[in-house]
């Protein structure tokens, strides 16, 4: 191994992986790897980054010529073994500048066997040969004739079978059955090539390992797949016109199906076939395995079970991994007293304006063509309004994926994915990933406005010094747990002591003299509830310690102005601070050693 090392870090060790392998250029297989320090997340958020040493091995070219020098002077050698009950002496030539087997050195051998009486001369002659020999040990003193022989072999895996034919000494040729019937008599009884056999004896093919049976390799089965004939990926990506507004018309987020269509087709898995070795064992395969529609509402299964089938007319999509059809409720004017609040497990599509008051809350994406007032739109998909909210600190826009709009005022609006808009003035976002706010205006004034990971806007604040807080690299959700936290563990402290006087008064009382049913019941009960009351307390305070320090540890985020930043607004980077004072200019703040510093434009 190289004394040259890099020490990298990353949220994950395959994370940290990659990008020591990119600075090293190297493959997974020439560096090792040592973890330094183990990663900590709590609640999918980074505490602690992996830190690993990477390592490049050394090339191995002069290790494998040390080897091959080696290999050229190799020995000569030979070993005895017994196939189909008769004894062979396998002669093996020297390599390289190695020396060959001497006729005295097998002698020996064979002396130590117990063989005496063997032909020295016909010894010797074999032992000058400069190739792979082997003989049947009767030829080294008998007279007798010896026919050709092979010597049968298998494979480990069991999959091949092997013949080396030797030749006759003074006797006949074997025959092409005589093979076979040695291959059995040694269990090679499956895939056995007869025409293999006849070409390595016709062709005289002695001392040569050559393969004539060989096995049938398992067919594993294919696992079953369903192929969805809809799109699965339906990002919200506005389009940027040249005047730079943005086109909230053109999303293509409705895949729309009509009753009957066919949303969905199921692959059915294919059972393995199974293999065999030469020596007649069976090898099991794998079958695939099955697979089953996730069916959502308003699908139906096909007769043979092989497609789904739209039951209704609507919008197709993956809700919870299951294929559903979520119709579209489509109003024609505004959402007001005509209509009442609206509910509906599907998407909704209003053409004109939500009064303020009304309430619209549905599963799949909202989208308004009007104007939204003071109202509440509650989505577990996107909410898209094409002109914007006048919330009058009342309307509040809630959205498990994106919100884009042209303009948000005096509003609530979180949501779970992105917040896109040309203008966001006097309200509080919350983001659990990025805020962008880059349309024409792209000013954000006033209010409060929060976000995970990113901030980007042209403009920040105003030249009145309207206050306004810009925080990111704080999880909404993280800091609300922790708020709620703080006061269930108030109310439980106020609780125990009561509960507390209760056990204490009881206590004294006890001392004087047996207490009455009714009290000694109450005291058992204030006993017990102060025991939960504590374990409760314990289970808080160690979850707000935990929050706590992520809180305080938090630094990720950044808060992008490509044109101007005004005095008075406050920068919230994890728990640091930055008050503007002066007018900044197309800048990025980010966090470094607890503090927050500005930074070239990286929007």
């Amino acid at each position: 191994m190289e004394n040259n090392f890099i020490i990298v870090e990353g949220k994950t060790y395959d994370e940290a992986v990659e990008a020591g392998l990119n600075t090293l250029g190297c493959s997974r297989e020439s560096v090792t790897i040592e973890v330094i320090e183990e990663g900590k997340s709590v609640l999918n958020v980074i505490l602690k980054k992996y830190k690993i040493k990477m390592s490049a091995l050394r090339q191995t070219a002069s290790i494998t010529d040390q080897e091959s020098l080696q290999v050229q002077n190799e020995n000569g050698r030979f070993e005895f073994k017994t196939n189909d009950q008769e004894t062979f002496l396998y002669i093996y030539p020297p390599k390289g500048n190695g020396s060959p087997v001497t006729s005295d050195e097998i002698a020996l051998a064979l002396q130590r066997k117990g063989i005496e009486n063997f032909d020295i001369e016909k010894l010797k002659s074999i032992t000058n040969k400069w190739d792979l020999h082997i003989i049947n040990i009767k030829a080294l003193f008998s007279t007798e004739p010896i026919d050709a022989q092979v010597i049968v072999e298998i494979s480990k895996d069991a999959m091949s079978g092997f013949i080396i034919l030797l030749p006759p000494h003074g006797g006949r040729m074997i025959t092409k059955d005589e093979v076979i019937e040695s291959l059995n008599r040694n269990h090679v009884v499956f895939g056995i090539d007869e025409d293999k056999i006849q070409e390595v004896l016709s062709q005289e093919k002695f001392y040569q390992r050559s393969m004539v049976a060989v096995g049938t390799a398992p067919i594993q089965g294919n696992d079953g797949k369903v192929e969805y004939l809809f799109k699965l990926d339906t990002k919200i990506k506005p389009e940027m016109l040249e005047d730079g507004k943005v086109d909230f018309k053109e999303l293509n987020l409705i895949q729309n199906v009509k009753r009957g269509d066919i949303v969905a087709r199921r692959v059915m898995h294919t059972e393995g076939i199974d293999g065999m070795t030469v020596i007649g064992r069976p090898i099991k395969a794998k079958s695939g395995k099955p697979v089953n529609f996730k069916k959502g509402k308003n699908v139906i299964e096909s007769p043979d079970g092989l497609e789904l089938i739209a039951d209704e007319s609507g919008q197709v999509k993956l809700v919870d991994d299951k294929v559903t059809v979520l119709q579209v409720f489509e109003v024609a004017g505004n959402v007001d007293n005509a209509t009442g609040n609206i509910s509906f497990k599907g998407r909704v599509v209003v053409k004109g304006n939500v009064a303020t008051g009304f309430k619209i809350e549905c599963d799949g994406d909202i989208e308004v063509f009007g104007v939204v007032e003071g109202a509440t739109l509650i989505s577990d998909g996107n909410i898209i309004l094409h002109k914007g909210i006048q919330g009058n600190h009342s309307g509040k826009l809630i959205s498990k994926q994106d919100i884009v709009a042209r303009y948000m005022e005096n509003c609530y609006a979180k949501a779970a994915g992105n917040i896109m808009a040309d203008a966001v003035m006097h309200c509080s976002l919350e983001s659990k990933n990025k805020i962008v706010v880059t349309g024409k205006r792209g000013l954000i004034v006033g209010g409060v406005v929060r976000a995970n990971s990113e901030i980007t806007a042209k403009y920040i604040g105003s030249t009145m010094a309207t206050s306004t807080k810009i925080e990111v690299g704080i999880d909404p959700e993280l800091k609300e747990r922790y708020d709620q936290i703080k006061s269930e563990i108030e109310l439980l402290h106020k609780n125990k002591a009561n509960v507390m006087k209760a056990v204490d008064l009881l206590t004294k009382m006890s001392k004087a003299g047996p207490l009455p049913p009714d009290k000694e019941e109450i005291l058992t009960k204030s006993i017990s509830t102060n025991a939960y009351l504590e374990e409760k307390l314990e289970e808080l305070e160690a979850e707000q310690l935990d929050l706590r320090y992520i809180l305080q540890t938090l630094s990720g985020g950044k808060i992008n102005v490509s044109s101007t930043i005004y005095p008075g607004v406050k920068l919230f980077i994890g728990n640091s601070m930055y008050f503007v004072r002066d007018q900044i200019q197309c800048s990025t703040f980010i966090r470094e050693n607890g503090e927050i510093r500005i930074a070239p434009y990286m929007g």
